[in-house]
């Protein structure tokens, strides 16, 4: 019977993204279709002017969505008509311009936002990682064959774990003050898995 040394390997590293995402929900209420549609094209102009006044480039604003829906009248309100409009804007990390758009949206009307950053081609940090992890598992195999008395043979098998809550593409939130003049940046952590067997003699 072939005895066998299955050892996991973890490999981890700090990596600055590069990309920035800014998701924003224009939210608009009417007693009509039409006039929500009317104010949220008003909203969606006044944002375009501040993205405008910053220096981004307002072609990467783009639409997610848009939806109206009615609200039903109660006894306590008349029926009415909510449009939403989602939007996403991608670009490379300018911290100094968010603030300033952040600041000059402040100024506008109520909306909800979300901002978030990531690393757009994550593949040479995944692979350092990856790397980092295999090396890991050599280390801690010699050692615990050199412990135990016993010699390593071939290598059997090796099985690759991919954990997609470490995955470098996926958004890292920056923190910011409730103005946004305070944006800083942290590290996204990397990190890769593997487990690999050794025939031992």
């Amino acid at each position: 019977m072939t005895r066998l040394l299955e050892v996991v390997g973890r490999g981890s590293l700090k990596a600055e993204p590069d990309m920035m995402r800014f998701n924003y929900e224009l939210v608009q209420d009417a007693p009509s279709y039409g006039e929500a549609f009317d104010k949220l094209s008003k909203q969606f102009d006044a944002l375009v002017k501040v993205f405008k006044t910053v220096g981004f480039n307002v072609s990467l604003i783009q639409t997610s969505s848009i939806n109206v829906s009615i609200i039903h009248e109660t006894d306590v309100q008349k029926k009415k008509f909510r449009g939403n409009q989602s939007l996403v804007f991608e670009d490379r990390i300018n911290l100094a311009k968010m603030s300033k758009l952040l600041d000059g949206l402040r100024s506008e009307d109520d909306f909800n936002f979300s901002l978030s950053y990531f690393i757009k081609d994550a593949t040479k940090y995944t692979n350092d990682a990856l790397i980092l992890a295999i090396n890991d598992a050599h280390d801690k195999s010699k050692v615990i064959a050199e412990s135990a008395g016993v010699r390593l043979g071939s290598i059997t098998n090796i099985v690759y774990e991919s954990d997609s809550q470490n995955n470098p593409s996926l958004l890292r939130a920056y923190a910011f003050d409730r103005g946004g003049s305070n944006i800083h940046a942290t590290n996204i952590t990397i990190e890769q898995s593997v487990t690999m067997s050794w025939e031992i003699k």
